[in-house]
């Protein structure tokens, strides 16, 4: 597996490094890892007013510093590691160069905002996810358990984005070892409380019945191709379902149960504003455990 992680000598990021350090001694080959820093751009309103060079100096010494940082911590980690510089914005930056280092993860420390605030608003993390066609590890500072193999909560929602997050995990198993746990975690509407509070005084029994059986259908056209493609695998995974608002329940459970969530993306490199306001920017910004977020077309 070929790595890019970008690097800002956060704490978030260093943990990053240690996520992929985690896996890869649990690895038979070792990922190919590159440390990337991404210089911002000067903007053009003030380019003429500034000494260039004074600047490109206090970069390159910010970006050396940066970078020997986040090397020892890939050392500390059993990690070789490759640094490279850029300058630009940078998610099309980071999207580049995955590119043509022929990544199959970017690994990202995220800070992450509160959950009243969207998570990847205005971050460099919102901005990868736009335009890069890969996968993308955001880690926070919980850091994983010492573990072999790890326990998974793939969250699916009925959409060939659940089957595509299955396939990246058949295909990248030893990411997650050699015999990891899926929880296929699967969020109904809470049919029942709509049954007692909306409808109760329209035909209290027969709605019950007919929401409770729309609910079942729907779990079962989401989490079973999810479970055959793990099965098909010899991968251990158990449905698991949970009535309510999606993003709650799923990282509720995660926080409890699972080591990382693993989730597709729905409107990837589309519009830009497609991820705000997603499932996927809920579950981030109320959970402290990694969260994989896989786009459609990467596992074909």
């Amino acid at each position: 597996m070929r790595v890019i992680i970008p690097i800002d000598g956060s704490a978030s990021s260093s943990e990053a490094i240690r996520f992929i350090g985690e896996r890869a001694q649990y690895m038979s080959e070792k990922p190919a890892l590159e440390l990337l820093y991404v210089e911002p751009p000067v903007p053009d309103d003030v380019i003429d007013r500034i000494d260039i060079e004074a600047l490109r100096t206090a970069y390159e010494a910010s970006a050396k510093k940066k970078l020997a940082g986040s090397e020892a911590v890939a050392r500390a980690a059993g990690l070789a590691s490759e640094p490279k510089v850029l300058s630009g914005d940078c998610g099309p930056a980071i999207a580049r160069e995955a590119k043509a280092f022929r990544a199959g993860l970017i690994a990202m420390g995220s800070r992450g905002l509160s959950p009243a605030k969207s998570f990847f608003l205005g971050s460099v993390s919102r901005s990868v996810i736009e335009h890069a066609q890969l996968p993308v590890l955001l880690v926070r500072e919980k850091g994983l358990p010492e573990r072999e193999s790890l326990r998974v909560a793939l969250a699916v929602d009925g959409s060939e984005y659940g089957t595509e997050a299955a396939e990246f995990i058949v295909e990248n198993a030893a990411l997650f070892g050699p015999r990891p746990t899926v929880d296929v975690i699967f969020v109904t509407l809470d049919y029942a409380g709509i049954a007692r509070s909306d409808v109760d005084f329209i035909a209290p029994e027969s709605a019950r019945a007919y929401l409770k059986k729309e609910a079942e259908d729907e779990w079962e056209k989401a989490v079973r191709p999810v479970l055959d493609i793990l099965a098909s695998a010899g991968i251990d995974a158990e449905p698991v379902k949970r009535a309510g608002e999606p993003a709650k329940e799923i990282a509720g459970y995660a926080d409890r149960n699972a080591d990382i969530i693993v989730m597709g993306s729905h409107g990837w490199g589309r519009l830009k504003s497609a991820v705000l306001g997603s499932t996927a920017t809920k579950v981030g910004a109320l959970t402290q455990t990694p969260v994989l977020l896989v786009p459609a077309g990467v596992a074909s």
